[in-house]
C-alpha cells in the first residue's frame, strides 16, 4: 500500500501531540521518522513510532523546551538535550551550526542526552543540500549490546556513522552501523520469527549464530562488530572512535551512573573555506561518475555510489506514495485509534 508523505507526517505529529509532545516538537519527530521512510531507511523511521509512544507514555521523554548551550566557543559546542525527543534536539542542533557557517567554517557540536534519534541519514540530507558536508554519529551509553572483536559479550552499542557530501546533483549519502546488523533489524526478525540473514550474532558461549533469540538469553550473547568473525576489528575500532566522539566530547558516557539515551557528534564543513564550492562539487561528482561508469561484476547490478538508492525513492516516493513496511501500520493502528487519530488513506 501507498501513503501520501504529508498524510504520514500529520497522522503521525497528531498521534505524538495526543500522547504529550508539545505540537512544534511532535510535528519534527514526526517529519524525521517519514523522512527516514521515503529514502529506504524502513527500519528506522515509523517503526519507531510504539516504542516511543511507549516512553512518552512512560514519562521518560521531556515534552517541551530545547536542548541547553553548556559550553560555547563559536565553533564548538556542547549540549544537554534534557532527554527531549531525539529528532528534535538533533535537529535544533543543526539549526545552530547552520546559523554559525558563516563565521565558522567548520562547527562541531557534541550533545548528550536526547532520546533515540533514529535516521543519521535524514540530519547529513538536510545539511547537504544547504551545500555543506555533514557527519552525524552516534552511541548509546546506556545499551550494551555489540561485542568488541574477539569477545562474546556485549560492551558497546550499535554506534552508527552517516555523512552527507554535496554534488552537483543529489548529495552522497550513508548511514551504516559499525555493528553487523542493528537493534531494530534483530527486533523486526524476531517479531517475525525469522532469521537473520547471515551470523551476525554470537550466542551467550561465543557461537555465531542467525537466531535473533542470542541477544535476550541470560547471560545474553552480542552482536558482531561490523566485519563480524572475519574483519570485525575494523567495526571495533571505528566503534571506539565513535564512543570518543560522541561520550567522550559530549561528557555523559558509560563511566556516568544512570546514562541513558543518545549522545551525538555533529559536524559541518562548509567546503567554500577550502578549495571553494564548485572546485568541491566538481570533484565529488567527477568521483562519482566516475565509480558508476566502473565495469561491474554483473550487468544486473550497475555500481552505484551511496545515496543513489535513496535519492531515488525519495523522488519516487514523494511523487507516488510511501511504500511502508508491510508490519509498519499495523502497529501503529492500535495507537492511532487509542488517541483518536484517523489512519492515513493509502493511495492504493
Amino acid at each position: 500500500m501507498l501513503y501520501p508523505h504529508q498524510s504520514l507526517i500529520e497522522t503521525t505529529a497528531s498521534l505524538f501531540t495526543a500522547g504529550g509532545l508539545d505540537a512544534p516538537i511532535a510535528r519534527v519527530v514526526a517529519e524525521i521518522l517519514v523522512e527516514a521512510d521515503l529514502l529506504g531507511y524502513s527500519t528506522h523511521g515509523l517503526q519507531f513510532v510504539p516504542a516511543y509512544m511507549a516512553a512518552l507514555e512512560a514519562g521518560k521523554w521531556t515534552t517541551s523546551g530545547e536542548p541547553e548551550i553548556v559550553a560555547d566557543t563559536g565553533a564548538a559546542l556542547r549540549l544537554d538535550a534534557r532527554a527531549l525527543p531525539g529528532q528534535w534536539a538533533t535537529v535544533k542542533a543543526l539549526e545552530l551550526a547552520l546559523q554559525r557557517r558563516k563565521d565558522h567554517p567548520v562547527i562541531t557540536v557534541a550533545m548528550g542526552r536526547s532520546q533515540n534519534i533514529s535516521c543519521l541519514a535524514t540530519y547529513c540530507r538536510r545539511a547537504a543540500l544547504e551545500g555543506v558536508m555533514a557527519i552525524v554519529t552516534t552511541s548509546a551509553p546506556g545499551n550494551a549490546v555489540v561485542a568488541p572483536a574477539g569477545g562474546k559479550a556485549p560492551r558497546l552499542s550499535t554506534s552508527p556513522f552517516a555523512a552527507a557530501i554535496p554534488t552537483p546533483t543529489h548529495p552522497i549519502l550513508f548511514d551504516t552501523a559499525t555493528s553487523a546488523t542493528t537493534n531494530r533489524m534483530i527486533e523486526r526478525t524476531r517479531r517475525q520469527n525469522g532469521q537473520l540473514p547471515f551470523a551476525a550474532l554470537v550466542d551467550a558461549e561465543g557461537n555465531p549464530t542467525t537466531d535473533p533469540e542470542a541477544i535476550y538469553t541470560d547471560p545474553p550473547g552480542a552482536i558482531l562488530p561490523m566485519g563480524g568473525m572475519d574483519s570485525g576489528h575494523k567495526g571495533f575500532a571505528i566503534s571506539i572512535l565513535i564512543e570518543a566522539l560522541t561520550s567522550g566530547l559530549a561528557g555523559w558516557g558509560r563511566v556516568e551512573e544512570g546514562a541513558f539515551g543518545n549522545n551525538v557528534f555533529l559536524q559541518l564543513i562548509d567546503p567554500g573555506a577550502f578549495s571553494g564550492t564548485d572546485a568541491f562539487t566538481a570533484e565529488t561528482g567527477h568521483l562519482g561518475d566516475s565509480c558508476r561508469q566502473a565495469p561491474a561484476m554483473s550487468t544486473d547490478t550497475p555500481v552505484r555510489m551511496p545515496g543513489d538508492r535513496a535519492h531515488a525513492l525519495w523522488v519516487e516516493q514523494t511523487a507516488n506514495g510511501v511504500r511502508l513496511h508491510p508490519e509498519i501500520l499495523p502497529r501503529m493502528t492500535p495507537l492511532l485509534e487509542k488517541y483518536g487519530v484517523s489512519v492515513p488513506n493509502a493511495i492504493a
